[in-house]
């Protein structure tokens, strides 16, 4: 760690302007890493302050308190990938490469951050209580959406698409393919004795995924088509 741009293990910020806000930023990684690991109740905030290298009383004051702490490290992990998905290029005039590229982008996320999982599983046994805290979410998370619309619309227009796809119905199952994958890993290799955490395991359930979202994506006329070419 730096010296002069972080804080020391008593608390006390560097110098340098960015100081407070990578110290904010340490604390929520590592709540992130506690809250996915230990869940909500067995979450420490000693472990949290010491792994960030500072003290409790920083972390009360950045975020008042663990339950505080809990919902910015969740609205961190949602911010997260939003703004990894916007800075997807999806390519409209290719609206299969698009969602081809979507499925891969959120699959490869989960694989890559199995703490969003874990914090997601957590927050869902909670019934989403403290998610509601955050007020309105639905404006962080309408982006997916409208650009999951825009390429429908354009597969609709260029007959690959069928009608009639809910945006949030495709996004919801995409993210099912992939998800359910990564939570159950541990419990899936023991039931079926099969290490699902390979290279090799990886890419052919990402394979598995990209072929069942565009048979459910395409059009009638697309799929005589794409069965004849084959």
């Amino acid at each position: 760690m730096a010296s002069d741009n972080s804080e020391n293990a008593t608390g006390n910020p560097g110098s340098g302007e960015r100081a407070p806000k990578r110290r904010r930023s340490a604390l929520l990684d590592s709540a992130i890493v506690e809250f996915s690991t230990y869940g909500i109740g067995g979450a420490r905030v000693d472990r949290i302050a010491e792994r960030a290298n500072t003290n409790k009383a920083m972390l009360y004051h950045y975020f008042g308190n663990k339950d505080d702490l809990y919902l910015a490290a969740l609205q961190d992990i949602y911010a997260g990938i939003r703004g990894a998905e916007n800075e997807l290029e999806l390519d409209l005039s290719a609206p299969e490469a698009a969602i081809r590229t979507l499925v891969a982008f959120t699959f490869r996320y989960y694989v890559d951050n199995p703490a969003f999982v874990r914090m997601i599983n957590t927050e869902n046994l909670h019934r989403a209580v403290h998610l509601r805290a955050a007020g309105d979410m639905t404006t962080l998370n309408r982006s997916i959406l409208d650009r999951i619309k825009a390429i429908l619309d354009r597969g609709v227009a260029e007959g690959i698409f069928r009608e009639g796809i809910d945006p949030l119905d495709l996004y919801i199952s995409i993210s099912a393919l992939g998800f359910t994958y990564i939570s159950n890993q541990h419990t899936l290799a023991v039931l079926f004795g099969r290490d699902l955490t390979t290279d090799e395991a990886i890419e052919k359930r990402l394979e598995t995924m990209t072929d069942m979202v565009l048979r459910f994506v395409r059009s009638d006329r697309h799929h005589a088509a794409s069965d004849s070419a084959r």
